[in-house]
Order: structure tokens, then sequence, then C-alpha cells
């Protein structure tokens, strides 16, 4: 079987480590797939050995993009080259997503010709990306190819979901592949003395700084919880959010609330000596693509508190995995907000732009069908909304003993089972280890191979485009 990857660079990132640990893990097979991969720009690493770049498959915009036939053209030229002949299956990463409208394009190209494919978006131009679903304007009609050969791979049940309803009249199967993690090796696992120069009672979100992180809930949860301290591990490296990720340093500090940012670059501990060093591991994040960051604190043996996200989160519970601790909401009364009125307005002003930028019309009880999933018996959502309505909420909490007892009883951090830990980890083994990872996609490489050819057509995208523009799944830090 020989199998031609596609993904638009091989930068240090999710699906570049998606790709590493699929081919280090089909290498211990001994009937491995012949792999190449295919990329738009030099791979810096050195884990993938059979690469070949390909010129216009790196991001671009729809004005500087090459002609869809020529890059369908470049794709197959080095396919065979790097395999020494034509795919048997076309592996794709993210087509869709609206990085570069000429890869999709070239994929509807690929389909029409009847190759076999597994197309495996990580991420979608309908969710919250309205620029990246605008370049795809010209040609989304067949952003989404369908037939027997063609099958596609989520992370996650809220995209496989999603997906299985743009395809419910189509032949193509979808199928929920949920991505490998890393496996520690006994010594990593061994824990090391605390570090002087770390914070006592440390809390580490080990994370990288971007806005649908929700550093306002790690700041509110220091507010309730000051004998602890406070951290994420990284700062961001999109320019666009430096100036939230500062203003919430600031704030911290002019509150003197026990938090601090970016903790992985002011110290000269590494990272596993830093999760060793907590006391705990919190999350409190509003969305994922896949949702490592549920699995991998119990692989070091550390204990996770902080924000559930079910629709990402419910296939682990069903696999075993424990995460009945997390909460699901922090629910904060609206006396907490000086005006109760500019919650409504800013719903409202976001969904109007929203619907706008996306070139769709919006429903007429879009802002209360919003307002009533993130309000329930005048309690509002702390992780729905915006930074300004979350420090106005802090300040108010910060000066009173009630409040802040109210969020810590919304917010235990005192629990701690190392039987949850032990099962925990066990389940993860079992389910995420790179080998049941490839076991699984190593039966739909061949489930592929078996579909018998039929004709070719074209999903209605816009299916999926309605599920993730829903107004009862708004979130202000997603705007």
């Amino acid at each position: 079987m020989r199998v031609a990857i596609v993904h638009y660079h091989l930068e240090p990132g999710g699906v570049t480590r998606v790709i590493e640990n699929t081919l280090e893990s089909f290498s211990q097979e001994l009937e491995s797939p012949q792999f190449v991969v295919l990329t738009g720009r030099k791979y810096p690493g050195d884990k993938i050995k059979n690469v070949q770049i390909v010129e216009g498959l790196d991001y671009s915009s729809p004005t500087n993009s090459i002609s869809p036939s020529v890059l369908k053209e470049r794709l197959e030229k080095a396919a065979k080259v790097g395999l020494g002949g034509k795919p048997d299956i076309w592996h794709i990463h993210n087509h869709s997503l609206g990085k570069n409208a000429s890869l999709t394009k070239a994929v509807a190209l690929l389909a029409e010709d009847a190759n076999p494919m597994l197309l495996h978006p990580h991420d979608f131009a309908e969710d919250g990306r309205p620029s990246n679903f605008s370049a795809l304007k010209e040609i989304y009609s067949s952003a989404y190819p369908s037939s027997s050969t063609v099958h596609y791979a989520t992370l996650n049940h809220r995209d496989h979901t999603f997906l299985k309803k743009v395809f419910s009249t189509k032949a193509s199967p979808v199928h929920l592949l949920a991505n490998a993690i890393s496996i520690p090796s006994a010594a990593q696992e061994v824990n090391t003395l605390p570090f002087p120069e770390l914070p006592d009672n440390l809390f580490l979100y080990p994370v990288r700084a971007v806005r649908r992180k929700n550093l306002g809930e790690l700041a509110l949860i220091a507010a309730s919880y000051p004998e602890k301290h406070f951290a994420n591990s990284l700062g961001p490296t999109n320019p666009e959010f430096q100036p939230i990720f500062k203003r919430w340093a600031q704030f911290c500090n002019e509150i003197n609330l026990p938090v601090t940012f970016a903790l992985g670059e002011k110290t000269s501990v590494s990272f596993p000596e830093m999760v060793d060093h907590a006391e705990g591991i919190l999350s409190t994040s509003i969305a994922e693509g896949f949702g490592l960051g549920f699995l991998e604190p119990w692989m070091s043996g550390k204990f996770l508190w902080g924000r559930n996200i079910p629709e990402i989160t419910q296939d682990f519970s069903s696999l075993g995995i424990n995460l009945n601790h997390l909460y699901q909401r922090i629910n904060i009364n609206l006396e907490h907000l000086q005006n109760k009125g500019s919650l409504t307005s800013k719903i409202q002003t976001t969904l109007e732009k929203f619907f706008l930028e996306y070139q769709q019309e919006m429903p007429s009880n879009a802002t209360d069908i919003a307002y009533q999933s993130m309000v329930q018996n005048d309690q509002v959502d702390f992780g729905r909304l915006d930074e300004v309505l979350q420090e106005e909420i802090i300040l108010s909490i910060s000066k009173s003993t009630e409040a802040r007892d109210e969020i810590r009883s919304q917010v235990k951090l005192e629990r701690i089972d190392s039987e949850i830990i032990l099962k925990n980890k066990e389940s993860i083994n079992e389910n995420f280890a790179p080998k049941s990872y490839t076991t699984k996609l190593k039966h739909i490489y061949e489930m592929i191979l078996d579909s018998k050819q039929d004709q070719y057509e074209y999903a209605h995208g816009e299916h999926l485009l309605d599920s993730f523009l829903s107004p009862a799944r708004l979130n202000l830090l997603r705007t």
C-alpha cells in the first residue's frame, strides 16, 4: 500500500506531530504502508524521512494561489517521485480550511479522477474563521467531494456529528479518529524534588496563551484561591493576542492576584520539571480541536482540574476516562455586572458581525437564543464572556468573601484521588497509544481500498456552517 500524506507545511505544531507520530508508529509494523509526505515548505525536523516539497501547496491567499489544475499535477508528480508510482491512497489534512483555496479545488479534481482518499480535517473554516471561509467563496460548492472511496476522519465527537449531517445522504463514510498521544517512558514519569525558584502550591495551566484558552478564568480562580499560585506556561506567538495577554498580566498585578503568566519563559526549569513540581494541572479552555490537555496530565501522574468541554471530552468519558469532577460552567450572578444590558448589547452586536462576515442571514431570535444559552437563572457562564466583562466580574468578586466562596464551591481544587489518576492512565494507554491509532488508521485505509468506486458528487458545506454558526454556541471569546 502506497500512501501520499499532504499538508500545507510541516512546521512544529499539532498536524505535524500527528504525521510524525503516525509514521513512527507504522515503522514498528511488519507490513507498514509506504509513505511520502508532500508539503509546501522545507521541513525543519528530522523524524520524517521521505518528504517532497510541492510549490504552491503552502498557505496562500486567493490572489496569489496557483492554478488548482497545476497544483494537482504537481502533487501527482511529487507523489510518484516519492513512492515510485501512483499512490493507492491520498491522506490529506485540513484540505477545506481556507488556507489555500487551490488545494481545496485540487482535491476536488483528484476526486473527479477517482483517486481513493482520506480527508482529515482538524479545523474548519466554518468554525469562527470567516476570513478563511471567504477565501473559499469561489470554490466552496466543491469543498466537500463525496464518493464511496472518499472518506473523512474527524478528531472528536462534535466534528463527527456535524460532518455526519453533511454526508447523511452521500456515499462518503465519516470516521472518528482521535489523535494518538505520546506515552512517557518510565524515566520521564519519575517525579523530581521541588524547585525553589518555582512558586509553592502551583497549579499549572500548560498552554501557550491564545484567546480561546480563557486566561480570565485563570485569574478568577486565582482571586478565589489566594493561598494557591497559578500560572500558564507560555506567552503568545500571535502578535494580535499580545495586547490582551499583556493586559491580563497587568490587571492581575494591579489587584495582587497570585498568577504568573508565561512561567516557562521566566525560569530555567524545563517543562517536565514544572509539571512535576506542580500541585496539579488546570485547564480553563473553552474550545479545543482534539483535547490533548484532558489526557496528558494523567500520563504525568498529575490530577487535572478545571473546565470540561463535553462536546470534545465525551469520547474520552465513553472510554473510561473519569472527568466527572470538571465543571461545565462557572455561574456568576448578573449583579456583578455594572450594566446587565451591556451583555445583551454585546451578544447582538457580535452575532450581527458574525453572520455578516459569513454572508448568512441572522435568525430573528438569534440574540435571545444566545442569551438563554449563556444565562441561566440570572447567572451567566463566566467562560463565555469577553475580557472586558470578565475583568469587571473579577474586580467585583475580589471584594467579597461570600462571592469568592461561591466560586470555590463550583471550582473545587482540594480533591486528589490517586485511584482516578491510575485508572485514567490505564484507559489512555489502552485507547490513545500510537499503536491503537495506527491500527484504526490502517483499518480505514483498508476500508477505502475495499470500497467499490462509484460516481462522485459534492456535499453541501452550508449544513456544516449551520451547525457551527448556531447562536446557541456563541462565545464572546471566539469573536
